[in-house]
């Protein structure tokens, strides 16, 4: 979440250059620039800043955001992460790429969980034997498959943080657990032949991602070049209207 605020230096200097404006008026042109400025920034330029740090985003990704418009009174307009969807929400994943950090459990992992396969100090990372989509993501259709798979599997975590559907035999070839032999870890497997091929390998270390997306830089930098045509534009309107 970032704000655009009346309280920016830039943003009250602009106001106080522009000549011969009723004092009436400056509310409510300031108002409907903040707002038209965060959503050129929510629009135009933040998408265009994830289609130059990610690979190739999603449009889910880069539809993510939304815009708490400004008011007289409030003179703040806010550009925000989606933080409700049907899936995993937005703002999960965003965040760390903000301000770095670890990332939050996924959607399958939570299913992992529930079906008793993973404790919940755990994650499950992509494995070789799984086929990624162009942004960098599992196929949807792979991880179905595979929850299909764990759907009868109900033993949840015991007390000892033993997850009860370790080392079981599923359906379409794969195995959950520590395969026998070399130093291969926990995770899902799936045999092809004689070898197995991990398609999901749990860890206790928490994914951990660097500053990529410069949130703030971005949305601050729109405010600085689009706020006064916006607030000239908008006086003009109101002004016309008499």
């Amino acid at each position: 979440m970032l704000a655009i605020r009346r309280t920016g230096p830039s943003i009250a200097e602009v106001i106080a250059s522009v000549r011969d404006v009723p004092t009436r008026i400056i509310p409510y042109a300031a108002s409907t620039a903040l707002t038209r400025t965060a959503q050129y920034a929510q629009q135009i330029e933040l998408p265009a800043e994830m289609r130059k740090v990610f690979r190739s985003p999603v449009s889910y990704t880069t539809n993510s955001l939304r815009v708490e418009p400004s008011t007289k009174d409030t003179l703040s307009a806010r550009v925000m992460v989606k933080d409700k969807a049907a899936g995993l929400a937005p703002e999960n994943y965003l965040l760390p790429e903000v301000e770095g950090g670890g990332r939050k459990h996924k959607g399958a992992e939570m299913a992992m969980r529930y079906a008793g396969v993973l404790s919940p100090s755990q994650f499950a990372m992509p494995g070789a034997g799984l086929t990624l989509d162009a942004a960098g993501n599992v196929k949807g259709s792979e991880v179905r498959t595979i929850l299909a798979a764990l759907k009868n599997l109900r033993g949840g975590v015991g007390a000892k943080g033993q997850a009860a559907g370790r080392g079981r035999k599923l359906a379409n070839d794969l195995f959950v657990g520590k395969p026998n032999g070399g130093d291969r870890p926990e995770g899902i497997w799936r045999r092809e032949g004689k070898r197995l091929r991990a398609l999901f390998v749990f860890t206790n270390n928490a994914p951990d991602y660097s500053r990529r997306l410069d949130f703030g830089g971005v949305v601050q930098r729109v405010a600085l070049e689009r706020f006064r045509p916006e607030f000239e534009k908008a006086v003009g309107a109101m002004l016309a209207r008499g």
